[in-house]
């Protein structure tokens, strides 16, 4: 999936939003914009807030009910802030890798991700050793077995990656998501676990996860 080790997000529902996000951006401003204004060869600082002890327990709690939804029979609605995603980045140790990395932020039902990751695991040996520095901020979602991405804004370093460009790399994700979607529900909770979820989305400042009822 691009600029991400594999598997580093899938415990976090949100992970396939994030993973389609950064690595159909990555790839296609590699190809299309080859720059060094892009591409940094050393990593850059992305702080994070260190949640209380309830702040991650509550962020917890919610995630452990998503994850147990196979075991529910009844339809069950869990909203995420941005705090609580973060905070799970800050302390969760199945999210040791991204600490420093990556920063979550919600309104209107959009998702900004701050982040700065290695470009190591790319196929490409000229990016082995170098750096994504950005922001891209996207809306989408996950309804019927289809996941969607939009992504609206994306910056590398300091250039602003041109809408035009943004368009195709959105068509380009969409139908990798759509062809393959084989391959990315095949993560650490397996195909079993998203036949019972209804749907993902973008609402205000939360990112909202509805499984199925038997």
């Amino acid at each position: 999936m691009g600029c991400f080790a594999k598997g580093c997000l899938t415990i976090l529902i949100l992970g396939f939003l994030f993973l389609a996000a950064v690595g159909g951006s990555c790839w296609y401003i590699y190809h299309k914009l080859a720059t060094n204004n892009l591409i940094s060869d050393a990593p850059a600082a992305v702080p994070l807030e260190q949640p209380s002890d309830t702040q991650y327990r509550a962020a917890e709690d919610s995630l452990a009910r998503v994850k147990n939804t196979t075991a529910s029979a009844r339809e069950v609605t869990v909203a995420f802030t941005a705090a609580d995603l973060n905070a799970l980045l800050a302390k969760d140790p199945d999210f040791r890798d991204l600490e420093g990395h990556a920063r979550i932020d919600i309104q209107n039902s959009a998702m900004t991700i701050t982040l700065s990751v290695p470009l190591d695991s790319m196929q490409w040996s000229s990016m082995k050793g170098h750096w994504f520095n950005g922001t891209i901020r996207f809306r989408g979602g996950y309804e019927d077995g289809e996941l969607r991405i939009k992504i609206e804004s994306a910056r590398g370093g300091d250039y602003e990656i041109p809408g035009f460009i943004l368009s195709s790399a959105n068509s380009a994700i969409n139908k990798a998501l759509r062809e393959n979607t084989d391959d990315w529900q095949k993560d650490d909770f397996g195909e079993e676990f998203w036949k019972h979820i209804k749907s993902i989305k973008l609402e205000g400042d939360k990112l909202v996860v509805t499984t199925k009822g038997d």
